[in-house]
């Protein structure tokens, strides 16, 4: 009902702006009897053993009413108007107060206050109902002023017990921050932090014990789980920033030291990884180049090494390719050992011979040609020149000079016809009319032709082998044209 009141009169309102001036004059009269209630009122929310309770409170003076509609007028909008004022402004905000738990009897006295001014109101009594909500006003007015000042003595008591890592104190002091002010960001930022305390106060033990124990890795593992809980510690960042540096410099010097014990012993593989660790901790030291130099030259001499063991082993195994390869890997990193050059040379010798010889035995009967005889010679007397280093060759040579005196010794060949034919040897001579004749020829392909007047000629291809002492041929020219 009050609510429809103050929404007809805020319609109303443009048109009682005359009735605004004499509202003014009575109020007058109304605000010196409510100076002189107010002395009457309890204001503090710890009232001293003077102060009488609300139930004590001294009968306010007696209020004449108006009779003038006039002035009722106008007593009634100002009602409204403060009324409007406490409940949409003032209220909400002692609302978020929890005041019974802060003061129970000013919690009574705002409740009285307020229904007295609503019943007066009600009971059409507007001069008392108007310094009824004025008195209301006023009391709610200092006990949001008194909340604040409450509100920030106890955060800094909070505050102050919280930097004590005092806890109890603490939580007594945050619980009557939060009576003032439940929804504070600030205090429930600093009651998150309070609950903390007890795990920080342990913290704090640890990191002790550990920093007495000499021990900077468990200190800073510690160091790092409360920046956790209190990012801002800036004496326990600058600690952990110590102790990162000093175990990094362990670390790295431990790496080091790894990676030089490694190369000594000839593990380049843990040394490069020891020197990894250490490059990743400080990339730039001086060491590091030291160290890298030092395994460039351990893993040099291990290929080298590793190369000439390989060549050993192929030469052995009597494969001069093989060989070859190593030992000119060897010399990549040993350009000026003189055994290995020579040792290289050698090999390319051995290699080449061979590859000749081999060509030569692909085609043997070429060896029937008198300049390609004497190129098969020469490496015979080559490769027998290196018959204690490579068996091989000497085997090899051997088969190229068994194969020259096959391809040069000749074969006889029985050529049979019908003594009618006229046999010959392209490229070589004539056999003539025949049906037997024995010639000697060398082992290689050759082309007999029969002719006879009246007959096609007849061509035939004959390949002679090695090693053979007789072959037959026959070549009669039998299809007339």
């Amino acid at each position: 009902m009050i609510n429809e009141e103050i929404r007809r009169a805020k319609q109303a309102k443009q048109q009682r702006l005359l009735i605004g001036i004499i509202i003014v004059l009575s109020l007058i009269v109304v605000t010196g009897l409510v100076l002189f209630s107010l002395n009457n009122v309890r204001f503090n929310s710890n009232p001293s053993a003077e102060e009488p309770t609300p139930d004590k409170q001294a009968t306010p003076q007696k209020i004449e009413e108006p009779k003038n509609e006039e002035d009722i007028a106008a007593l009634r909008q100002a009602y409204l108007d403060a009324f409007s004022f406490y409940e949409n402004t003032l209220k909400p905000q002692l609302e978020k107060i929890d005041i019974d738990s802060w003061d129970k009897t000013l919690a009574e006295t705002l409740k009285s206050q307020e229904q007295t001014a609503v019943d007066t109101f009600g009971a059409g009594q507007y001069a008392k109902a108007k310094q009824a909500i004025d008195t209301l006003t006023q009391t709610a007015e200092k006990t949001l002023t008194d909340s604040e000042a409450a509100f920030e003595q106890a955060m800094q008591k909070a505050q102050a017990a919280y930097d004590n890592y005092d806890y109890q104190p603490a939580r007594l002091a945050i619980d009557d921050v939060l009576i003032h002010k439940a929804d504070s960001t600030e205090a429930k930022a600093l009651e998150q932090k309070i609950e903390k305390i007890p795990q920080i106060v342990e913290l704090n033990e640890a990191i002790r014990v550990a920093r007495n124990e000499n021990n900077p890795s468990k200190e800073l593992s510690l160091i790092e789980d409360l920046l956790k809980i209190e990012p801002d510690r800036e004496e326990m960042k600058q600690r952990a920033n110590v102790l990162r540096t000093q175990l990094a410099e362990s670390r790295y010097n431990q790496a080091i030291s790894q990676a030089y014990k490694a190369i000594e012993q000839r593990q380049a593989g843990n040394a490069r990884q020891a020197l990894k660790q250490a490059q990743q901790i400080y990339s730039n030291r001086p060491e590091n180049k030291e160290v890298s130099a030092a395994l460039a030259t351990l893993e040099s001499q291990l290929r080298f090494e590793e190369h000439v063991a390989a060549a050993d082993k192929a030469q052995n195994a009597d494969n001069w390719e093989v060989t070859k390869q190593e030992l000119s890997a060897a010399l990549k990193e040993r350009p000026a050992n003189k055994d290995l050059i020579d040792r290289l040379n050698q090999a390319k010798r051995i290699v080449e011979i061979d590859q000749n010889i081999q060509s030569l035995l692909q085609n043997p009967y070429r060896l029937n040609n008198p300049a390609v005889k004497a190129t098969a010679d020469i490496n015979v007397i080559q490769a027998e020149s290196f018959s204690a280093q490579s068996p091989s060759l000497a085997k090899a040579a051997q088969q190229l000079k068994s194969t020259i005196n096959a391809v040069n010794t000749p074969v006889n060949v029985n050529v049979i016809s019908d003594g009618k034919t006229f046999v010959s040897v392209r490229g070589v001579g004539k056999v003539g009319e025949t049906t037997g004749k024995t010639i000697q020829l060398k082992p290689g392909t050759y082309s007999f032709e029969g002719k006879r007047e009246g007959y096609r000629s007849k061509l035939i291809e004959v390949s002679i082998p090695l090693n053979r002492s007789d072959v037959q041929v026959i070549v009669i020219a039998d299809e007339r044209i």
